[in-house]
């Protein structure tokens, strides 16, 4: 059952397909994501209420997760960056950071799952 949490998280067959079976590429591609930034941005301009800024930070993120097949991590940015743009009280946007964070911390875990048991 855990190998299916997995791929809900990741979906490696996708993620491969995107990078051509490139195993090597799509491993340092996902090393990369570990360390990219987008999260803790989007974090930082909530946090500043700085909307314009969280909203592009989603969207970096939405980019990354989707050309990565980090499908729930993809499905919880695009639906926080539509909640962003319907409701901005701190409540709300709270809210909406709790549930990217959630994913991110997911995608995570599973991007180092990979990583660390992937053949190359």
């Amino acid at each position: 059952m855990e190998n299916k949490e997995k791929i809900l998280v990741i979906d490696i067959e996708s993620g491969l397909e995107r990078f051509i079976g490139d195993k090597k590429l799509y491993r340092e591609y996902l090393a990369k994501f570990l360390y990219d930034g987008s999260y803790e941005e989007f974090c930082a301009a909530a946090a500043m209420e700085n909307i314009v800024m969280a909203d592009e930070a989603l969207h970096t993120l939405i980019g990354t997760s989707a050309n990565l097949s980090l499908d729930r991590l993809h499905n919880a940015a695009n639906e926080a960056a539509l909640k962003l743009k319907e409701d901005e009280s701190p409540e709300k946007v709270q809210a909406i950071v709790d549930m990217v964070t959630e994913a991110y911390g997911e995608a995570c875990k599973a991007v180092r799952n990979y990583l660390e048991s992937a053949d190359e």
